[in-house]
């Protein structure tokens, strides 16, 4: 279960049927006191804020400040927050979560079902947020758009520690947010047609999840992910069905062949454990595509690092690509896969 940046009363809303998923105030019964349980938090990390600012010798305003003057436009501002306040903003949060019967799935029941909100793994509803932010994180909506706007987690019941400013995020309307939420929902049950592609879903999304260390192991998932969409019978095959997908990065054919052939090239030196050789071909990459357009910063990252981060960014612009045509052109994707 994660609470969403939009406020507001709302009916509870489906979002996605082939995965359960809706959206729905906090629920505020005897056995699932989670309006309460958010009231509770909202003034302990109003506190821990103040605390931590007091650490810090900072006097900014807490985030709760702007959170309620956001959710309550027309209500006279309180000087100081009483539990009111903090229930009044509990009751109009909204949560995403799960309600699917297993005979709605083709994935087993408890033991199997990869949906389920286990104590150790990570929170499903988490997840799915974070590959919506992560596929609309793309630098040019002329190529992809996918629904907008894009919704945040605040707080998620997975985690151990509240974080004391993400909880005080956001704040507008929800109706926008619902709209594009029912738009992702529908791509997904569209998409959703087999136990292969629940999968498939289920791969991408732990693929993607938290994965914002940009470092040889990124880029070598990031190939394998282009290689899962493209790859037919050999990897080779990349070096020509990539530079559809590097159109819009490179002016020119030269310069898409040659890059796509280096990518393939660095993703198979690692594999062989050949990190010499990897080093030569992150130098080739930088001098073919960096010098000269990219200001490096030594004193922030090393030139290796510079170019193996902008290799991930590149990667990551391939595969935003690829999973928009698996939403919104699958049997283009599928036919571009068996062409050799």
């Amino acid at each position: 279960m994660v609470v969403l940046n939009f406020y507001g009363q709302i009916p509870k809303i489906c979002i996605s049927e082939k995965l359960g998923l809706y959206l729905s105030n906090l629920p505020n019964e005897e056995q699932n006191e989670w309006q309460d349980e958010l009231s509770n938090e909202l003034c302990l990390v109003q506190n821990t804020d103040r605390i931590y600012q007091e650490k810090l010798g900072t006097n900014y305003p807490c985030g709760i400040y702007k959170l309620y003057k956001n959710v309550f436009p027309e209500k006279n501002f309180p000087m100081v927050f009483e539990k009111k306040h903090y229930d009044e903003l509990a009751s109009n949060m909204i949560h995403l979560d799960f309600n699917y019967s297993y005979d709605d799935m083709p994935l087993g029941g408890w033991d199997t079902n990869c949906f389920e909100g286990r104590l150790c793994e990570e929170d499903y509803a988490e997840k799915i947020i974070d590959l919506i932010n992560f596929l609309s994180y793309h630098y040019d909506d002329r190529i992809i758009t996918f629904p907008k706007p894009v919704p945040q987690w605040t707080y998620s019941s997975n985690h151990d520690e509240i974080d004391h400013y993400r909880i005080f995020w956001g704040g507008e309307p929800a109706s926008e947010y619902i709209r594009s939420l029912q738009e992702w929902g529908n791509l997904f049950d569209t998409f959703l047609q087999n136990k292969n592609d629940y999968l498939l879903f289920d791969y991408l999304v732990s693929s993607i999840h938290k994965d914002n260390e940009y470092n040889e192991y990124h880029l070598m998932k990031s190939y394998s992910l282009c290689q899962l969409f493209l790859e037919k019978e050999r990897e080779s095959e990349l070096d020509i069905k990539l530079l559809f997908f590097l159109r819009h990065q490179f002016a020119s054919d030269d310069e898409r062949k040659e890059c796509a052939c280096l990518l393939r090239k660095l993703r198979n030196k690692i594999a062989h454990g050949d990190f010499v050789s990897f080093e030569k071909c992150v130098e080739d990459y930088a001098v073919a595509f960096m010098d000269g357009q990219f200001n490096f910063d030594y004193s922030e990252y090393s030139r290796k690092n510079w170019a193996v981060q902008h290799i991930c960014c590149l990667l990551d612009e391939v595969i935003r690509q690829l999973i928009y045509m698996l939403f919104y052109d699958r049997s283009k994707l599928d036919q571009l896969k068996k062409e050799i």
